[in-house]
């Protein structure tokens, strides 16, 4: 598994158990509300079959009846496995008690019943409140009793006491469906997985082939100025190497170092738009034709522009004839105004134009580059920078100093993928 696939999985992994776990909450949401509603409702029923039983107390005159009849219904239904009522009073449809009964309400039970403040149903639907003692579960409910055609007839507060067994088949089901609901969602995330990999190694696939088709319009760019300036594109590959190892030995981001490779293989891309008896001419230029070469900057700048994936190479583009004594040009920049991209660029220009065989001159040996080079230090190069490049700028020589080959080429994909083709 590569790392990003482990990162895919890890996210998957994290968002499954997110989702298991909302879910399971939702789950349990919603399994005590029904645990709620199963409860009240074998309490309704019990009382419902007191209502059978009763013969409504609408008077006061009926008490003692009520009374004896609530204290039967109490007593026969202690049996009941479901659960039963511990205590109870009924009251008539004006509110006043009638009667009351009750059989050994725990004292703890006894104390958190709110009988303060009753919450008489104002229609067929029973008021109720939990009541927990230790591993008991107890039930307080107000519950309407209607006549045998429908008519309120009173009310009955009790005391429900649900069975421990009762409890335990309750919190059983109810944790049973709440890990259920869980395992579906990691299960589904698990068969999830593999779709997504194959997905997004396809999309992957596809950003490769366009990446690489992006770099092969930029190599071919790159390669289209330095023709036009009689020169090889080996120039291109060679400059763009010393700068990325330049760049990486005083630890440029990656980010940064995959816009400086751009524009290193793109700097020159303006000379397109320069005149052949300028660009050509075989002496030295005047001042006139010297100012129009030097256009070829902002002609650069102009071409990239035109691409939003090749904007990121306007600081080598536009700023590596800048000097570090501000005496370049176009703009005149001076010191840390130059991008660093552009001065670590510039290094690695004028060293490979130096060290490489041109139409009017031989190649210079490492040293002798090196030594016309530092009459630059702090005039033409960022000191600082000169300094890391001089004392290692001899094993990247070594590699593809002067070549002509595709020695330069071969290296330099092989170190550009891991700021191209980062995951």
């Amino acid at each position: 598994m590569t790392p990003l696939h482990r990162r895919l999985a890890l996210r998957l992994g994290l968002g499954a158990l997110l989702a298991a776990f909302l879910a399971g909450l939702i789950t349990l949401f919603i399994e005590s509300e029904r645990v709620d509603d199963t409860i009240l409702s074998l309490a309704t029923q019990e009382a419902a079959a007191y209502a059978k039983l009763s013969p409504g107390p609408q008077t006061q005159g009926k008490a003692e009846e009520v009374r004896r009849l609530l204290s039967d219904f109490l007593h026969d239904h202690q049996s009941n496995p479901q659960g039963h009522f511990m205590m109870a009073e009924v009251y008539d449809p004006d509110r006043q008690e009638v009667a009351q009964a009750s059989e050994s309400l725990p004292a703890d039970v006894a104390h958190q019943v709110d009988t303060g403040a009753h919450r008489f149903p104002t229609g067929i639907d029973p008021w109720y409140r939990k009541i927990a003692s230790g591993d008991k579960l107890y039930l307080q409910v107000l519950v309407p009793l209607l006549t045998e055609d429908g008519k309120p007839a009173g009310t009955l507060e009790g005391v429900y006491h649900i069975p421990q067994r009762e409890v335990e088949t309750i919190t059983g089901r109810v944790t049973g469906t709440v890990v259920l609901v869980v395992l579906v969602a990691l299960l589904t995330a698990a068969a999830v997985y593999p779709i997504i990999i194959g997905l997004h190694r396809e999309q992957e696939a596809l950003s490769q082939n366009l990446l690489s088709a992006n770099l092969d319009i930029l190599a071919v760019l790159g390669s289209a100025a330095a023709k036009r300036d009689s020169d090889t594109h080996a120039h291109n590959f060679r400059v763009t190497y010393y700068a990325l190892r330049l760049a990486e030995r005083v630890g440029l981001d990656a980010e940064d170092i995959g816009h400086l490779m751009k524009g290193s293989w793109l700097h020159d891309v303006g000379k397109i738009a320069i005149s052949d008896s300028i660009l050509l001419k075989p002496g030295k230029l005047d001042e006139t034709e010297f100012a129009v070469m030097k256009t070829h900057v902002k002609h650069g700048l102009d071409i990239i522009g035109e691409s939003k994936w090749l904007g990121d190479a306007a600081p080598v583009v536009g700023g590596h004839h800048e000097k570090w004594d501000g005496s370049g040009y176009p703009t005149g920049a001076k010191g840390d105004a130059i991008p660093l991209s552009a001065r670590i660029f510039a290094l690695a220009d004028v060293f490979d134009a130096l060290t490489s065989r041109r139409p009017y001159k031989e190649p210079m040996s490492i040293q002798a580059a090196l030594d016309i080079m530092t009459q630059g230090r702090g005039s033409h190069f960022d000191p600082q920078l000169f300094d890391i490049f001089a004392a290692s700028v001899a094993e990247d020589y070594e590699q593809i100093g002067g070549r002509e080959d595709e020695r330069a080429k071969f290296l330099l994909v092989k170190h550009a993928r891991r700021y191209f083709f980062r995951a």
